[in-house]
């Protein structure tokens, strides 16, 4: 009789949780279902690095203590996507801050599957870039997953400033140093690429 009446219990909450998973939102992860994704992900494949930007800032508190970070930001255009990936990272590694050891995710529109991330070296001027994105416009049952790995070595063209307290006290800025690159634009060929179907 007590397995009776749990196994009645049971399908009654089975039954009263139905229509709520039925009537749940189901979250998917959007494809690149865009018409020409796959054929733009293949033949002479180029990404464009957009407004590659490097800044730093070395303020100085005392003539012992500062607080000194870098910057870099570029967005980074996939002709088979319809959006870019948007890539950013700060650091207060001391002295150049990016020295190619740190991969940096960068962000895509939420949904999306695309994953991107990127390195810097600032001494060597070496960018890393390492993208997959997933087509699905001519197959949607079965979607092509793309992996592309690129490089370039970048030439900086940058001022550095510095300004020095002359009538420094404590509680005050003792110096700031500046660092501010022209912005780059360029194209960007895989070294390697692959695909999965």
């Amino acid at each position: 009789i007590r397995s009776t009446i749990n196994m009645r219990s049971f399908i009654s909450t089975i039954t009263a949780l139905l229509p709520l998973v039925a009537a749940a939102p189901v979250e998917l992860n959007n494809r690149d279902s865009n018409p020409g994704c796959q054929d733009a992900s293949f033949g002479d494949f180029k990404w464009t690095i957009e407004n590659f930007d490097y800044h730093a800032s070395y303020i100085f508190t005392t003539p012992a203590h500062q607080n000194s970070w870098g910057y870099v930001n570029f967005n980074l255009t996939n002709p088979a996507l319809e959006y870019q990936a948007i890539c950013s990272a700060s650091s207060n590694q001391l002295s150049d801050f990016f020295y190619g050891t740190m991969p940096y995710t960068c962000t895509v529109p939420e949904g999306y599957t695309t994953k991107t991330t990127f390195d810097f070296s600032r001494p060597s001027g070496k960018l890393n870039v390492n993208q997959t994105w997933t087509c699905s416009d001519t197959d949607p049952q079965y979607p092509t997953t793309i992996n592309a790995y690129g490089t370039v070595n970048l030439t900086l063209a940058c001022t550095d400033e510095t300004w020095i307290n002359p009538n420094w006290t404590m509680g005050q800025i003792y110096s700031d140093r500046t660092v501010k690159c022209e912005p780059v634009t360029l194209p960007l060929k895989p070294y390697e690429m692959t695909a999965v179907a």
